[in-house]
């Protein structure tokens, strides 16, 4: 089958998929976790046997406590994080731990909404600079190659590509009710770099075929471009979705979100790099040539 002349059956799809991103986004918001919106860590040592995590976690269920996290720390020491606390919270946690045994607080920082807030600028500013810098770099890149396409359409192209590629895992998270943290964050700007590398592999070839091509439409050497390098890419993702995949299933609970957003962004990164991705550029080139 022919990818640039079905072009539009994969607009389609990846419309199809955005929409049902952006409506998970609307209609159940994202879950932002303690990174974003203030958490509590709390570490202590029980003076004589450490009781089992189960018990522990049971008790902060029943005082209606939301962990994060609780982790052992060397023999007796454990670890607590929460959501924000205030004082009286935080007394409410100590009672808990010191109803399961003699419990030592050793520390105890708290850290309120106003640096969440600032942790979710500084998140949004990373990523619009990678988005910008992108744009940037691809321009540059192919500033040889300006027809029939500018360079910087290459740039605004591949955004295109990079923003379809983090609507849909992180409209997937809003679904599925995950929270939203500094990790999270990690695997979009993971993504990012990754998709961006497969989209360039494409329209470097194509650069190379429009500096060979002595003849034939600009879509025919585009469809060849994508023939000569989608074995590779298809190849590069299943190796490195294979290997997330077994972080997911045999990988401990905190790893599995983490893991889960790399999967499905490296799977619509390499599906917008063949199939959205240089058709577009086909698409404009066609629009732009009617003008």
């Amino acid at each position: 089958m022919k990818i640039i002349a079905h072009r539009k059956i994969f607009y389609s799809i990846s419309i199809l998929l955005v929409a049902a991103a952006l409506s998970a986004l609307v209609t159940k918001g994202l879950n932002f976790g303690p990174d974003f919106t203030g958490d509590a860590v709390l570490d202590g040592v029980y003076t004589n046997s450490r009781p089992a995590l189960d018990d522990v976690r049971k008790s902060f269920s029943d005082a209606r406590i939301e962990l994060v996290a609780l982790e052992t720390r060397g023999d007796n020491g454990i670890f607590v994080r929460t959501r924000f606390l205030d004082e009286a919270n935080h007394q409410e946690v100590l009672r808990v731990l010191q109803s399961k045994g003699e419990f030592v607080e050793q520390s105890f920082v708290s850290h309120g909404p106003t640096v969440g807030r600032q942790l979710r600028r500084n998140a949004i500013t990373a990523i619009l600079l990678t988005l910008f810098a992108i744009i940037c770099f691809i321009a540059y890149a192919f500033r040889q190659v300006s027809r029939p396409v500018s360079s910087w359409i290459y740039g605004l192209v591949a955004v295109v590509a990079l923003a379809h590629d983090v609507t849909i895992p992180t409209g997937l998270f809003a679904w599925l009710g995950y929270q939203i943290d500094s990790l999270y964050i990690s695997a979009l700007l993971t993504v990012l770099g990754f998709s961006v590398h497969d989209t360039i592999v494409v329209f470097d070839r194509l650069r190379e075929n429009l500096r060979k091509a002595s003849g034939g439409s600009f879509a025919d050497i585009a469809e060849r471009s994508l023939r000569e390098t989608i074995v590779r890419s298809i190849n590069t993702s299943m190796t490195t979705i294979l290997a997330l995949g077994a972080v997911y299933f045999f990988g401990g609970e905190t790893t599995q979100p983490f893991a889960l957003a790399l999967i499905i962004g490296i799977s619509v990164g390499t599906y917008s790099s063949i199939f959205v991705a240089t058709p577009l550029l086909v698409t404009i080139e066609r629009w732009r040539a009617k003008k």
